[in-house]
Order: structure tokens, then sequence, then C-alpha cells
């Protein structure tokens, strides 16, 4: 019915076609002229259409908001946090924040525009001691920005220790009058530590952590200078050569982004790598007697399944060292962190999830009430909840697995890319001693963190977006407020020597400890 249908309105079509034919035969005059028309009408529309394109670009760049709409925004922002985030009490009192914001409307008495005003709310914010906690461009200002081909140096610049060298040049083919490796003391007349200390606080982090500051800094360094310096059309350099001190003017180039530079070794072919777990693994000796696994993240897709294989190798090969790999590993799945440390504890441990609100406040500013509720929801069938006050509490209970627990030595590797799931992972671990540290301290707090499920608050009048967290996580093995991560054993420190080098310092002393025990 469905097919003589179709070939009944096709019929139709072709009969009505063939009339029009023979008509367009008879007015070819009428129907050139039509053809200039729609000619001409898709020209003007073009044209228009281009011109309110640049007009709109232009306008949500340099589109400036009056005081009293930056304002209000920070009304619509001071409201959702005070109401939901979970910090607030931890590291200061609610008070302290009240006053805060209050500060923060009235330092509102000039127009700014989005990004101008996005950047003083990355510096605010910071306050919170919250590293799930952030400031995002609209959508609108991401679309148009990430078309524009910007100023950016044609060296590429890397912190460390509190100093800036150059790692690299964007165009390799061309000589460089910089080399790699050399110091940076001054970029446009504005000191190297004046520019980190700065650059820092954009960058959010849970408690008093400078590491994940150091950390997110060193990869994106070139990206956050010209957020708060500008974007010169020179750039004047003052820079060690040797003992003495020089100087170099260059012209700044225009690209859409810094290229990718990497800074770690290049893998081998000998992992085996499970590509939806976000996982690899290999043997680092003949005898198999240390695996090293490698987690990216803490995915949400065939983790199971992935984990299985890993600890029924170990079992079944007799393994004596597993070295676990957290290095710029920013988090991901609970549960995934959970399926792993139940292979690697030796006791039942508790983790607790903490909310005070039932649902999102402020709705019309966000979306996803609904998963939120969902999590609530799901977690009263695998924790106990215990409701004190107006604060839900849900008591999850980490229990070892039996079959392939692993129970022999491990060494973890951390640095300030470490932060969420992997550092609930290594607070675990660490305050179970289950584990040697290796490596710096980690991101995220020993603690806990604010996470779980984090919506988006779409401020009215710049769209700027805000992520607020609606959970405390809060790790039953650390019950203190420290403010800090999860401190190594042993501290590593790299060198620009080391970075050029792209050595693996972490797994270099991994190896010494293994073969003198």
């Amino acid at each position: 019915m469905i097919i003589f249908n179709c070939l009944s309105r096709k019929q139709n079509m072709t009969q009505k076609s063939n009339r029009g034919l023979l008509f367009s035969f008879k007015n070819n005059s009428c129907r050139q002229m039509f053809k200039r028309c729609v000619i001409l009408l898709v020209f003007t529309f073009i044209i228009i259409n281009n011109g309110f394109a640049q007009k709109l670009k232009s306008n949500v760049l340099t589109k400036k908001y009056s005081p009293a709409q930056l304002k209000e925004d920070v009304n619509v922002m001071a409201s959702a946090i005070l109401k939901m985030h979970p910090v607030i009490g931890i590291y200061k009192s609610r008070p302290y924040y009240i006053a805060l914001f209050d500060s923060l409307k009235q330092a509102f008495n000039d127009s700014l525009t989005e990004k101008q005003f996005r950047i003083k709310l990355k510096i605010f914010l910071n306050n919170l001691h919250c590293g799930h906690t952030e400031a995002l461009p609209s959508r609108q200002y991401l679309k148009f920005s990430e078309k524009q081909q910007l100023s950016f140096s044609p060296y590429v610049f890397i912190p460390i220790q509190n100093k800036i060298y150059v790692l690299a040049t964007v165009n390799k083919k061309k000589d460089s009058l910089l080399k790699k490796g050399t110091e940076v003391i001054k970029i446009n007349g504005v000191s190297s530590d004046s520019m980190l200390n700065l650059c820092r606080q954009l960058i959010t982090s849970d408690g008093y952590n400078i590491t994940g500051k150091n950390h997110y800094l060193k990869l994106g360094f070139n990206s956050y200078y010209p957020a708060l310096f500008g974007r010169p059309d020179t750039f004047n350099i003052e820079y060690k050569a040797g003992n003495e001190r020089k100087t170099l003017k260059y012209a700044a180039i225009k690209i859409k982004n810094i290229p990718s530079i990497p800074l770690v070794a290049k893998d081998d072919t000998l992992f085996t790598i499970c590509k939806k777990a976000s996982l690899k693994y290999k043997y680092i000796d003949s005898s198999h007697k240390t695996l090293f696994l490698r987690l990216n993240s803490f995915s949400r897709k065939k983790y199971a399944k992935a984990y299985h294989k890993i600890f029924k190798k170990l079992k079944n090969d007799k393994a004596e060292n597993l070295v676990i790999d957290l290095r710029y590993n920013g988090g991901g799945s609970i549960e995934n962190s959970y399926r792993l440390l139940s292979y690697l504890l030796d006791s039942s441990q508790t983790q607790t999830l903490r909310t005070g609100i039932k649902k999102y406040p402020d709705k019309k500013y966000t979306t996803g009430n609904i998963w939120f509720k969902l999590m609530r929801f799901g977690f009263k069938f695998i924790a106990k909840k215990k409701t004190i006050n107006d604060t839900d509490n849900y008591v999850y209970t980490i229990k070892p697995v039996k079959k392939n627990h692993y129970d022999k030595k491990i060494y973890v590797l951390i640095n300030g890319g470490s932060f969420s799931a992997s550092c609930l992972v290594a607070a675990y671990l660490k305050y179970n001693r289950r584990a040697v540290f290796v490596g710096e301290e980690t991101a995220g707090a020993s603690e806990g963190c604010n996470a779980g499920i984090t919506p988006y608050y779409k401020l009215p009048n710049t769209k700027v977006k805000i992520r607020v967290p609606a959970f405390r996580i809060v790790n039953d093995v650390c019950p203190q407020i420290t403010g800090h991560g999860i401190m190594p054993d042993y501290k590593i420190e790299y060198t620009i020597k080391d970075i050029l080098a792209r050595r693996d310092l972490e797994l270099q002393k991994v190896k010494e400890l293994i073969a003198t025990h």
C-alpha cells in the first residue's frame, strides 16, 4: 500500500512536470527573467547574510555589558553557589563567602566584554578552593573565537619550577633565534614570576594545592598568557644566554591554535590497549614480574571486563609488582574507581557522597535536574542513606573481591594532573598503606572533592556558563581537612633538560626501587 501510494505520487508529479515543461518552452523569455531574479535574490541574500554574520561576530567578541547586567549575572551565580555548592563551610565559612560575593558585586562599575567579565569570575572562583568549579565561555563566544586566527608567539614556552623556558618553535623549518631550553626572563616587560603568579589565578584547584595549577599552566601557558596580557603584534623577549642577558624582538604569527607539543616519551608497541576502557598495560621486564598499568582516565565503558582480564593475568603469571600510572588522569567514573580498588584493598572501606539539596536551585538557569534526581535515587540501592539535619549522606562500601585479588607490591605514579577519581583511588591506597607513591602531590585533595554530578548555570546576560558541583565526595579514610593532595613517598622534579629529552623520571625511580628490594 505504501509502495503504491509513493508510485502514484511520483506519476502525478511526472505529469505535472511535463505540463510545466511545455509551458516553459512557450514562455522562454519569462523563464530567463525568472532565472535572473532567482540568482539576484540568492546573491543579495549571501551578501546580507555575510554582513550580518560579521556584525554578529563583532558583537559577540567585543560587545560590552553594563554594570547592571554584570551584577545581575553575579547574583545568579552567587545564588546557585550559596544554595548548593558543597564546599561552602569546608575551607571557609558561609559568612565569608557571602561577604566575598557582596564585594564582587560592588567591583563592577564599568562595562566589560564577556571575556573581561569571565576572567574576573575565574579569578574569583579560585577562592572556593574547588577544582571542579569553573567559568566557561558562552556558546556563541566559543563558536566565533574558534574560527579566528589569533596572534601567538612563534616560540612555544613552558613553565618549570617557576621559570619559563623555550620548548619549541611553531615553524620547525625556519632557524630558531631562541634555542630550545633557553630561559626567558621577561616577555614584553613583564617578569616570568609575575606572569606565572597571575596565570595561576585563572586555574581552580582543590584546597590550597599548587601542583595542579602548575601542571595545567605547564600545558596551557601559551593560552593563559594572552588571556591576561593580550595579543601583541610584536614580542620583546629578555632571555639568558650563558651568564649574559640578551633581548630579542620579533613579530607575532597568526594561527588558530598552538600545536600540541608532546612532553612524555612515546609509547612502544608492547602495550595491550583497551581503548574503550581508556587504559593500557604491559610487562616492563622480561621475567614478567612487573606489570605497568596506565589509566588515562576512569572510563565508563568496558572497565570491568578489562580489570578482570588484567588481574587474572597478574595471578596466573604470579607477578610480584604492579605499577599504576595515574599521571595526567583527570578522573571520570566513580564506579570505575570503586571497581579498581576492590582488587587492591585488603579490607572493606566506606566512602560518602553528601548533598544538601533535593533539586537544583534556580532551575531556570540550568538543566539536567532529572539526572541529579536519578543519581540520588540510584544511590539508595547501593549505599546506606543517612540524613543529618538537611544533608543526605550516601555511604557506599568498597568491598574487596576474592577472585583474582591482588595482594603483592603496588607502586603508584602521581603528579599535578592526577585529579578527581584518580585521587580517590590514590587516597584509599595511601591511607591503607597499600602502595608506594612516586611523583608529586596530586591536584585533588586527600579528604575528597566536590563532584558526582556538575550542572552548568548559564548566566542571563553574558551567557557565561558556571560549573557548580552538586555532591561532596568524602574520602572516609581521611576525615581531617588537609587542603592538600596525596603526597608522594619519593618526590620527582623535572628540569627543562628532562622535558626536552622526554624522560620518564617516575618510572625510572620505580625500576630502581624494585631492583633494590
